[in-house]
């Protein structure tokens, strides 16, 4: 029997999104309307709604040739950072009235810089970088406070209507509406109603349309998902944490192959994209800046136990079946605490497995897959019956 997503609009429209993730973009800019690109999560929509702007995120398409891009950047980064920059020079982005680049992608921001100052980007667009610190210190707050200023700054440089709190107040509700159904659909997740790949399009389509037309077909996926039964989506239920973003379904597809449903990623691709409301209030800015630092994912976010704490929570979750840590080879920080997670999840009694083959590879692929199913057979018995069920 078909899952019932198959058969609704909102969802078809939504995995289109996904897909093709800069076309809502692009008809806004042939509308007219101005077009501010994000690359990473950490640069906060809000602003860009309130200048009268059009936000999408940027994202990599990894199985896209770098030839030019193979030319500067450093082989030791992580593919992704080849695959933004390819897409930069060769125009991809050109048609974005500015691009904004978060902390963890400062290196690549270098690069571009430097490739704009040789002159050889002709077709890079204006960008500048959102240079917000995680660290959870007090003393960073007063640094964040003046990353803020200077990015509603430039973007009301480039926007059409002014940055106050009017505008910046009516951002907030939207996007508010937009968190309140994705914590309900990560509640869905849990009951098994969808499966992780399902789930990743829903969420992931949010980050490519505007908040207003994406709200009316979230809201109508979520309503069709709640006249579903619960325990349609197979599998052992799996909280998955990633060194790299989880950018596309290649993860979330072969772990399903394996015997595993992921119903909670911590990655803002996934089920951290929710997040908290931002509280409403007489300094809107403040409260955006909050939430963007305090409730955010971020490798950034130090002390560990303040990175660590959201994949805590859920690992602990009573419905949750197992653990998976996707360390692939681009790893720089997960293989270190990798060791000591599962140590922690194990003397727990919580299964917990981590994996470093690249998912993007054929043989990385194969080889993940058929790690994965052994994790899974040796799985408690009643976790076993659920996979076969």
């Amino acid at each position: 029997m078909s899952h019932i997503l198959a058969t609704t609009a909102a969802f078809s429209r939504l995995a289109g999104h996904y897909k093709d993730r800069l076309a809502a973009a692009r008809r806004a800019h042939a509308s007219g309307q101005r077009v501010v690109g994000r690359i990473g999560h950490l640069v906060p929509v809000e602003p860009i709604l309130a200048a009268g702007c059009m936000p999408v995120l940027v994202s990599a398409d990894l199985a896209l040739e770098t030839p030019e891009a193979d030319l500067y950047i450093d082989p030791e980064l992580p593919p992704e950072t080849h695959a933004l920059c390819e897409s930069a020079l060769r125009g991809d982005l050109e048609f974005m009235d500015l691009l904004v680049l978060s902390r963890p992608y400062d290196k690549l921001f270098y690069f571009m810089k430097e490739l704009h100052r040789l002159g050889r980007a002709p077709h890079f667009p204006p960008f500048i970088i959102h240079d917000l610190m995680h660290s959870q210190r007090e003393a960073v707050k007063a640094y964040n406070q003046g990353r803020l200023r200077a990015l509603l700054d430039r973007l009301a440089r480039v926007g059409t209507r002014p940055i106050d709190a009017t505008t910046l107040g009516e951002a907030i509700a939207l996007t508010n509406q937009v968190r309140g159904l994705q914590r309900r659909l990560a509640t869905l997740r849990g009951e098994g109603r969808l499966t992780g790949a399902q789930a990743l399009q829903i969420i992931g389509a949010g980050f490519f349309m505007h908040p207003a037309d994406y709200l009316a077909d979230l809201q109508a996926c979520v309503k069709a998902l709640e006249q579903s039964p619960a325990g349609t989506a197979s599998g052992l239920r799996t909280v998955v944490a990633s060194s790299e973003p989880l950018q596309d379904l290649a993860l979330h597809e072969a772990l399903a192959e394996a015997g595993l449903n992921v119903i909670a990623e911590d990655d803002a691709w996934g089920a951290r994209a929710a997040g908290k409301d931002i509280a409403a209030g007489s300094d809107p800015a403040a409260a955006i800046l909050d939430a963007v630092w305090r409730d955010t994912q971020s490798p950034g976010v130090w002390p560990p136990p303040a990175r660590e704490a959201w994949l805590q929570w859920q690992a602990a979750r009573p419905e949750v079946q197992a653990v998976v840590l996707y360390v692939p080879p681009s790893d720089r920080l997960l293989g270190w605490d990798a060791p000591r997670l599962l140590r922690g999840w194990q003397a727990a009694g919580i299964p917990a497995i981590a994996v470093f083959h690249d998912v993007h590879r054929p043989e990385g692929r194969a080889g993940l897959v058929d790690q994965v199913r052994s994790f899974v057979a040796s799985a408690p018995r009643a976790n076993q019956q659920e996979v076969a069920s």
